[in-house]
């Protein structure tokens, strides 16, 4: 017992020395600690949402076939390129796949690539921080085992880019409208409304 009680005060008065002696330690008000402590605890977040969201983007939409018209889920997400703003770098030229649930078990989920045009409205914000534009896009579909043509236009809004691990994810808010046909002659089309993103470079 007299070792440990030994032991334990030669430990306190080595500690207490070293401590005092630190000229590293900075003592911050409470203030300042509680202040970066809600800035982690939001920003961390915010940069992990955003990748997963450019993973993820969810849009819901209408499929009409034949005169009747299904629920649709998709996800879109790809690859874009783009000029350099005072906010950041937004897509002019965007390469994305897209993956669309139809909520029909008859009707086979579709599968797409396309190319899109960007046309920025820089006029509405000339801070461009919420950037706004409509854009065209092209591209083939498949069901599998059927394959065909996608053509399409929509409007959107555009975030500010997150930068995370170097990668810009943009996020684009609006509505689509597309016209699909299959090479065999049979066409339908689909109106989406969500969330599309792209890593933009």
């Amino acid at each position: 017992m007299k070792n440990i009680l030994l032991i334990s005060m030669l430990i306190v008065a080595m500690i207490v020395p070293s401590r005092s002696q630190d000229s590293t330690r900075t003592d911050y008000p409470a203030a300042v600690n509680a202040s970066l402590y809600m800035m982690t605890g939001i920003l961390v977040p915010l940069a992990v949402a955003g990748t997963v969201i450019s993973f993820f983007p969810p849009s819901f939409g209408i499929v009409s076939r034949d005169g009747i018209q299904y629920a649709a889920y998709s996800v879109e997400s790809g690859v874009g390129f783009g000029e350099k703003r005072e906010t950041g770098i937004f897509s002019d030229y965007r390469i994305m796949l897209r993956y669309t649930h139809i909520y029909n078990s008859h009707i086979r989920d579709l599968f797409r690539i396309e190319g899109k045009k960007d046309f920025h409205f820089d006029f509405i914000d000339r801070r461009k921080i919420f950037l706004s534009g409509c854009d065209l896009s092209a591209g083939v579909m498949t069901d599998f085992p059927n394959y065909g043509y996608t053509v399409g236009g929509g409007v959107w809004l555009q975030s500010p880019w997150i930068s995370f691990f170097g990668l810009f994810p943009s996020h684009t808010y609006g509505i689509t409208y597309r016209y699909n046909s299959y090479f065999s002659g049979k066409s339908f089309h689909e109106v989406s409304l969500g969330v599309t993103s792209s890593f933009t470079f």
